[in-house]
């Protein structure tokens, strides 16, 4: 585990601009249930991890770590993925054209159908709670968003980027991430994000971007043995 403090993302944030995102209990911080799925320890190389089966109740949750996160005895893992975690190193964003619009509690319900269709990665009801939500619709119907997830003091990520199939191939994506990052660089911060490994067309697109590859993590989500 390195030092970095992307190293261990869902812990340096929840110490840190999300504490008040989150719960905990013994070593263990997550965010509640509702807004995300992440759950985080201060070493992931220890399998001490008292507090852990309270926090993960009878559902799931999942570990973003560099290298494999040690479990303890009373867990098991439910899916393991490698995830490819990127960092802007030159901003190069695309003209942004698109009429985006904030999105709110009342969106929620879209936003949560939007996820479900398009798959871009775990998402909880109240995501939008993590940070900048932006979408476009057609009509009253949301076809493409993004918005921010994790995050520490210096980095801010961007994550759900997801397009309606009906409205794909017309450089949405794109122009989301543009944004997205445009706002984060407003503010002083670093656009990060995170692509699963093997999605070599996302990973293509965002380097056009600026982003550079930084680490290789690996996305743990994980349950009560036997549940």
């Amino acid at each position: 585990m390195g030092d970095h403090p992307l190293s261990n993302p869902i812990w340096n944030g929840l110490t840190g601009p999300h504490e008040h995102l989150g719960v905990s209990a013994g070593k263990v911080r997550r965010y509640r249930p509702d807004v995300a799925v992440f759950v985080g320890v201060e070493n992931p190389a220890d399998a001490h991890m008292p507090g852990l089966l309270d926090l993960i109740g009878d559902g799931t949750c999942g570990f973003v770590t560099e290298g494999p996160v040690a479990l303890p005895p009373e867990v098991e893992p439910v899916r393991v993925a490698d995830v490819l975690q990127m960092i802007v190193a030159d901003w190069n964003p695309v003209p942004v054209e698109l009429d985006m619009i904030p999105l709110g509690d009342a969106d929620e319900p879209a936003m949560v159908e939007l996820v479900e269709l398009t798959k871009p990665g775990p998402f909880a009801p109240r995501a939008r709670l993590m940070g900048t939500f932006r979408g476009l619709f057609d009509n009253d119907r949301l076809i493409a968003m993004s918005g921010e997830r994790m995050r520490t003091p210096t980095f801010t990520e961007i994550s759900a980027v997801c397009t309606h199939p009906d409205y794909r191939n017309r450089g949405y994506a794109k122009q989301f991430v543009s944004q997205g990052g445009n706002e984060i660089v407003a503010d002083g911060k670093t656009p990060f994000l995170h692509v699963f490994a093997d999605n070599a067309l996302a990973i293509a697109t965002y380097e056009k971007l600026g982003f550079r590859p930084s680490r290789m993590m690996q996305f743990t989500v994980i349950r009560r043995r036997g549940g």
